[in-house]
C-alpha cells in the first residue's frame, strides 16, 4: 500500500474517486488520523476545497486546548486515545473522514464519536483499502475502494472491488 500511497498521481486520482462521491454533502472539512491517509486525504480536500482536519494520537502542547476522547480498537480490542485541537472544527461543520486501511473501523467510529464532541455532523466516510474478512464492521454507511480478500504467507494479496459500485447505484453497505 506504500507503494500505491507514495504516488502523487494515484493519490490525487483516488482523491478525485473520493471526492466525486461526496461532492453533494456540502462539506465542510475532510477528517483523517495521522496515518498513511494523510494523503488521500489532502488530495480529497484539494477537490472538495476545504480544509483538512489531522486526529492525533497524542496532544501536543503548541495546538492549544485539546479535546481527546478514548476508543476501542476494532482489530485489537485495544483501549486507544485520539485528540483534536478545540480550533480544528466549527460547530455544525459537515465532515468527511477519510482513512487508508480499515480492518474492523474502530478509528473511524473513534474519528466519529470525536465530531459529537465538536457537535459537528459526520458528512460521509471513506476509505482506500477494508479488510473483507473482519466482520461485522463497526461502521456503516461508509466507501471503500477496494477490499482485501486474503494475504496469503506475505506473497500473494487478492484485492477486489470495494462497495464503491454499491455506493453508485445508492447502497451503502
Amino acid at each position: 500500500m506504500t507503494d500505491i500511497l507514495g504516488e502523487p498521481s494515484v493519490v490525487n486520482e483516488i482523491g478525485r474517486l473520493f471526492a466525486t462521491n461526496f461532492w453533494d454533502h456540502s462539506i465542510d472539512a475532510v477528517m483523517t488520523v495521522e496515518t498513511k491517509g494523510i494523503p488521500l486525504a489532502y488530495a480529497t480536500a484539494t477537490q472538495l476545497q476545504v480544509p483538512v482536519v489531522i486526529v492525533r494520537k497524542s496532544s501536543r502542547v503548541t495546538e492549544g486546548p485539546t479535546v481527546s476522547i478514548n476508543y476501542v480498537s476494532g482489530s485489537s480490542k485495544r483501549i486507544q486515545s485520539m485528540v483534536l485541537p478545540r480550533r480544528s472544527l466549527k460547530s455544525g461543520a459537515n465532515v468527511l473522514i477519510i482513512d487508508d486501511f480499515m480492518k474492523a473501523g474502530g478509528t473511524m467510529r473513534g474519528m466519529a464519536n470525536l465530531l459529537e464532541e465538536f457537535e459537528a455532523n459526520l458528512a460521509g466516510m471513506a476509505v482506500f483499502v477494508e479488510t473483507k474478512d473482519e466482520s461485522p464492521k463497526l461502521v456503516d454507511n461508509y466507501l471503500a475502494l477496494l477490499s482485501l480478500d486474503y494475504v496469503n504467507d506475505g506473497q500473494e494479496i487478492q484485492i477486489e472491488p470495494g462497495n464503491i459500485t454499491n455506493f453508485y447505484k445508492g447502497e451503502l453497505k
